[in-house]
């Protein structure tokens, strides 16, 4: 699938990842929101062969805000509004985010 709104959600997903590697954590709240904005616009006018692909879209989403919460609680700031608790849960068995411990480690690697 490719369209304007899902190149704004891997835009916001890139300026997420900026921030994040930059400690801009007050901005990261706002490009969460604007990127769930996004998917649910993307999710409104998806065909019903593009429901795969919104899927795994959906699941890396939850994964991105978790890894976030995690790297910016690393820092000392409070955890922002994440993804629907579903959504968390799914990308999150067990209450454990492998994801989130890797991507830390990889940026506790690169300071």
């Amino acid at each position: 699938m490719t369209s304007p709104i899902a190149d704004g959600v891997m835009a916001a997903t890139q300026r997420l990842v900026q921030q994040a590697m930059s400690g801009q954590w007050s901005e990261v709240p706002k490009t969460v929101e604007h990127r769930r904005e996004l998917l649910q616009q993307l999710s409104a006018t998806a065909s019903p062969q593009d429901k795969q692909w919104l899927g795994a879209l959906q699941q890396a989403m939850a994964e991105s805000d978790a890894a976030v919460n995690t790297m910016s609680q690393a820092d000392g700031v409070a955890p922002f509004a994440a993804t629907a608790p579903d959504q968390a849960a799914a990308a999150a068995p067990g209450g454990a985010n492998p994801l989130a411990s890797s991507t830390l480690e990889m940026l506790r690697l690169r300071r």
